[in-house]
């Protein structure tokens, strides 16, 4: 994704203790501390703002298929109701 201008989209970082995201759509620091808790271990997503080939076979490849009402895979009924009572 990058290139001399840097990455051709978005880069999103979710830190993996409390899941906020930062965003950044030049370079990426070397280091980012979160700003929410403090963590300093993420977990990278890029996000192509230029299709080509290759994006468009991988995105199609990671994608899910899923259709409103349908289940979660691997999902009981009762983990399903104790999501609604938190």
């Amino acid at each position: 994704m990058a290139s001399s201008r840097g990455p051709r989209g978005l880069v999103t970082m979710v830190c993996l203790t409390c899941g906020a995201e930062q965003f950044f759509d030049k370079s990426v620091p070397s280091s980012i501390k979160c700003e929410k808790c403090g963590s300093t271990v993420f977990r990278q997503f890029a996000t192509p703002t230029e299709p080509d080939e290759a994006t468009i076979s991988q995105l199609e490849e990671q994608a899910r298929s899923m259709s409103y009402g349908d289940s979660s895979p691997q999902t009981s009924p009762d983990e399903v109701r104790d999501l609604g009572n938190s």
